[in-house]
């Protein structure tokens, strides 16, 4: 049995299946829950630019690749309908719809244009628009085909030799003609004449529901009754032929880029027709219902089908799958093949394919062995590894087993690798066996293994033998375990698989770190950061032409050889790595890895990987080719939650605190490669890199102006990159503004003047207080001291001019009662000053002041008073006494008169005190301070503080009066209140 199961496996199996594949298209199916009105999408189109337009029962809505977006509804609720039936796309951009019941609209931006029967249509329900290579617009509706002229519809059938119809589809062929199906088939040619073509069959199965030319020529025509064709031999007689394999009513038609008809029924699915093979039925069906009624290829070749339970996309996938019988879902998983094209499924049992298909293989004399991984030696010998049975070699007839203890350090088998010369390596679970012959050689951490646990083997061009395990790597060179560069920086890491490039420098594929490369002695580090799709690696593989593939959790993708080597990726230059989508049927399929091989690279460079559906591959050349790059679009603006419409230059108000801009891109194909980069400036001067169409929310900007960048590129092709751009201004808070800010600065420096100015009047009002109080020390000086000191001095004069025998003792003694009176006036003045007021009665002070002078000067003082005693303050008597004193003793002094007369009265509530003396006077322009003398300017400072006057009247040789006016309210500033300072009255004493 083993015999010929070697002999069965040398025939080649597994060179051929990528000519028969099962699965070719990935799926996506949209429905009410991702955004659609209703399910039943009755027609698509799209535009120039990329965007795809939906028509279903319950609205219309477009599709830029990401989120489907209701058109209007607000716009479109008035309509007696929103079920759309038909959809064109006008060359100036605009949208056409026709309704089931509401007319036709013309759509241009967010504006809906209505033609309805005063515009020329006498049906409402429109079940087919075309406009034709001469831009002009055919409309069919249940009653009648119409062609616009300006701005009104014209109505073509009933005349002319042309039947009245319902219309149900309009096409234009290749010559320019225009054919139009419902109730009858008409051609049109492009002088306006009609041909009406006969359909075989009853009547109730001729009405026409599409109609299509081929590239061949071929008009086909799908009716209530199943699908039509007239080949370009026959269309001069008019002759169709009906298809025998259909006969479910054929609502869509579809010839794609390949030369595949697709052909849509009413409940009886989607067929494919290619060439002159009979038509088939899809199975098993991509579709959600087996109801298709529209089909589009957009501008990437992808097929677009609306059905009645959602829109389905089908897109074009170079992975195939190959399904294992009876393999289930096991949790394990590899793949691996030889030199003479076998290809090799591991998966609790053993499978081999053969044409597309798997077929199980036995091993009787093993048993019911679990089986791991298998490995074909250079000598032929088969390596079969299992799951806790340890690992076998089957060469010919023979069959030897290698188990733990014995030979290997554990049971679970996790891969193999034979080195040059000869020795075959066994990676398990616990530790690696190193088999050559009979001799056995065992490989744990006690003999300086990274890790226990070991994942991957490879020998490398020099000869040395590594061993990727979950805790680091280890390089056995030349007898002995060895530490470089790689083993130091992978020391953490769980190394799943190792592949040595064409240039031989090594690879490391870490289970969460992404991927390293020891180029010599370097390592560089790649993640997700420099545009690889996953950090997770389970398989590395370069083809013959240098590209590198690798799979992860979820994902089959690759990367040139150039593209590695081009530089350091960036935020700006991120790797170009395309990834490759699972096909329908096997689109929930998970990678298998941690168990080698993962993956294969077959003789004719085919690539094969475990998945739990089944055997992966495609081939290289098979690879998709490029297609347009995805449309960055900003289209959404958020503030403070509220949606606002996006308009050039918008203003954003200034109590808006969080905003937020929403972007996407226009990209139909699967979006899984699909990266953005985005920044606000100029407060952002670095891109901030994200993996989905996203949002950027922005909180607090200050005011001012601003532009945001997105910029959209897909994985694959990071050259190709759109951008789109959103300028906006924020206002500034009314704080921020401007003229705020210039009243501000006023305000500002208006407190600080007057600040200044308060500082300066207090330094002033201080300096002034100082000033004050200096110059009442020197009136008090002058009017006690100096007074009396020069009284002294006169008495000691009048001593001296008697001689030594002539001496007055009376004026000794009159000197020195000057001399303790001068000095208890002093200490009276230092007394007011440090003592409180006190009521004092100016009047008798004035009279003992008069009696005073007598005594001390021998002059006539006379005093007159007309007024009732009059208290007040110790401060006010006291300025009005001294000014007084000050005017008595000028007379006495200066005027060379013996006689002074003294009046004192109160009128009209002042006091007025009157000083005269009838001696030489003097001239009041020449101030007395000029000489030194200050009595004056004392007595006029001492009333400017009580608030009152000073009059001099005087002249050289008339004597000098002085008159002292002060009033009742000037007298209570300096003294007590009127009632406590004895108030006159006007009644005069």
């Amino acid at each position: 049995m083993v015999a010929t199961l070697l002999c069965v496996c040398g025939r080649g199996w597994g060179a051929q299946p990528a000519s028969r594949q099962t699965f070719e298209y990935t799926r996506t199916v949209w429905r009410t829950s991702d955004g659609l009105p209703e399910e039943t999408v009755q027609a698509l189109a799209e535009t120039p630019d990329g965007v795809l337009w939906i028509g279903t029962t319950g609205g219309l809505a477009s599709f830029g690749g990401a989120h489907i977006r209701v058109f209007s509804e607000a716009q479109v609720q008035a309509l007696e309908t929103h079920s759309i039936f038909c959809l064109e796309i006008d060359r100036d951009g605009s949208l056409w719809a026709g309704t089931e019941g509401g007319g036709l609209l013309h759509l241009r931006g967010e504006s809906v244009e209505v033609f309805s029967n005063a515009d020329g249509l006498t049906d409402g329900f429109v079940r087919s628009v075309l406009e034709d290579s001469r831009g002009v617009l055919w409309v069919g509706t249940d009653d009648g085909l119409f062609r616009m002229k300006g701005r009104r519809l014209e109505r073509v059938d009933g005349r002319n030799g042309m039947p009245a119809m319902a219309v149900h589809h309009i096409t234009e062929d290749r010559d320019g003609d225009v054919w139009a199906g419902g109730s009858q088939l008409v051609e049109i040619d492009r002088s306006g004449a009609g041909r009406v073509y006969s359909l075989p069959g009853a009547y109730s199965k001729n009405r026409v529901k599409r109609i299509l030319q081929t590239a061949d020529g071929t008009i086909w025509v799908g009716t209530v009754g199943g699908l039509q064709r007239m080949g370009p031999i026959d269309r001069v007689k008019g002759r169709f032929e009906p298809l025998p394999q259909i006969h479910a009513t054929v609502r869509s038609l579809l010839q794609t880029s390949d030369g595949t008809l697709w052909i849509g029924t009413i409940g009886g699915g989607l067929w494919k027709l290619r060439g002159d093979e009979a038509p088939q039925r899809v199975s098993p069906s991509p579709l959600p219902s087996d109801t298709v009624l529209s089909m589009l290829q957009d501008h990437d070749g992808q097929i677009w089908i609306g059905t009645q339970a959602g829109l389905v996309r089908l897109s074009r996938t170079p992975v195939n799958v190959v399904p294992l019988p009876q393999g289930g879902d096991p949790d394990f998983e590899t793949i691996s093949g030889d030199a003479r094209g076998n290809v090799w499924v591991a998966a609790q049992g053993l499978y081999v394919i053969h044409e597309g298909k798997a077929r199980r293989l036995t091993f009787p004399r093993l048993g019911s062995v679990s089986v791991r991984n298998v490995f074909r030696a250079r000598d032929g010998a088969l390596w079969v590894g299992t799951d806790g049975s340890g690992a076998y070699q089957l060469d010919g007839d023979s069959v030897e087993h290698l188990s733990a203890p014995g030979e290997l350090t554990n049971n679970f088998v996790r891969g193999f690798l034979q080195s040059r010369d000869g020795a075959i390596w066994i990676a398990t679970d616990e530790g690696v066996s190193r088999v050559k012959g009979g001799d056995v050689r065992k490989f744990t951490e006690a003999s300086g293994l990274a890790f226990f646990s070991t994942r991957c083997l490879l020998e490398d061009r020099t000869g040395g033998i590594w061993i990727g395990t979950d805790r680091g790597i280890s390089l056995w060179k030349d007898g002995s375990f060895q530490h470089n560069a790689a083993t130091k920086a992978l020391e953490r890491e769980q190394v799943w698989t190792i592949l040595e490039d064409r240039q031989g420098v090594l690879w490391f594929g870490t289970r969460d770190h992404g991927l390293f490369r020891d180029r010599d002695g370097h390592m560089e580090h790649y993640t997700v950061a420099q545009g690889l799709p996953s950090n997770s690696f389970y398989q590395l593989l370069q083809d013959h032409r240098g590209v590198f593939w690798f799979t992860g959790p979820d994902m089959i993708a690759s990367i040139s050889e150039a593209e590695m080597d081009g530089g350091s990726p960036s935020v700006d230059r991120p790797l170009s790595v395309t990834v490759y989508t699972m096909p329908f049927g096997a689109d929930d399929a998970q990678m298998y890895g941690g168990r080698q091989p993962a993956g294969f690279l077959a003789p004719d460079d085919s690539l094969w990987f475990p998945t739990s559906r089944g055997a992966a591959f495609l081939r290289p050349e098979r690879t998709m080719a490029e297609g347009a790059g995805p449309r960055a679009a900003i289209d959404e603006l958020t503030e403070d939650g509220r949606r606002i419409p996006l308009r050039e230059d918008s203003r954003i108000s200034a109590s808006v605190t969080r905003m937020t801009l929403g972007f996407g891109a226009i990209f139909l194909r699967p979006q899984t490669g699909l990266h953005f980069r985005y920044r606000l400036e100029p407060l952002e001067h670095t891109w901030t890199m994200t993996s989905t169409d996203d949002a950027a929310t922005y909180t607090n900007l200050a005011a001012g102006s601003y532009r945001f960048r997105v910029q959209a590129f897909d994985a694959a092709h990071p050259e190709k990159v759109s951008e789109a751009e959103f300028d906006f201004s924020k206002a500034p808070l009314f704080y921020q503004t401007w003229w705020f800010g210039t009243l501000a600065l006023l305000v500002v420096a208006v407190v600080i003047w007057g600040v200044y100015r308060l500082r300066v009047g207090q330094m002033h009002t201080r300096f002034q207080a100082v000033l004050a109080e200096r110059s009442r020390l020197a009136r008090e000086m002058h009017d006690t001291v100096i007074q009396g000191c020069t009284g002294v001095s006169a008495l000691l004069e009048a001593m001296a001019s008697h001689g030594e025998d002539k001496k007055d003792s009376s004026l000794l003694d009159f000197a020195r009662q000057q001399v303790r009176a001068t000095i208890d006036e002093a200490r009276r003045a230092v007394w007011d000053m440090r003592h409180e007021e006190k009521q004092v009665d100016v009047l008798e002070a004035i009279r003992g002041l008069a009696e005073q002078t007598k005594r001390e000067h021998g002059s006539e003082v006379t005093l007159k008073v007309a007024a009732e005693p009059l208290r007040m303050g110790t401060s006010a008597a006291h300025e009005i006494l001294m000014t007084v004193r000050e005017a008595v003793y000028n007379a006495v002094q200066h005027s060379g008169s013996h006689r002074i007369e003294m009046t004192a009265q109160t009128q009209q509530d002042e006091l007025t005190v009157r000083i005269a003396d009838n001696g030489r006077g003097f001239d009041s322009t020449h101030t007395a301070e000029q000489n030194g003398h200050f009595g004056l300017v004392g007595m006029r400072e001492r009333m400017k503080r009580l608030g009152g006057k000073l009059e001099l009247t005087t002249a050289p040789g008339k004597g000098t009066v002085v008159t002292l006016r002060v009033g009742r309210m000037q007298r209570r500033r300096f003294g007590a209140p009127a009632s406590a300072a004895g108030e006159v009255n006007g009644k005069l004493l």
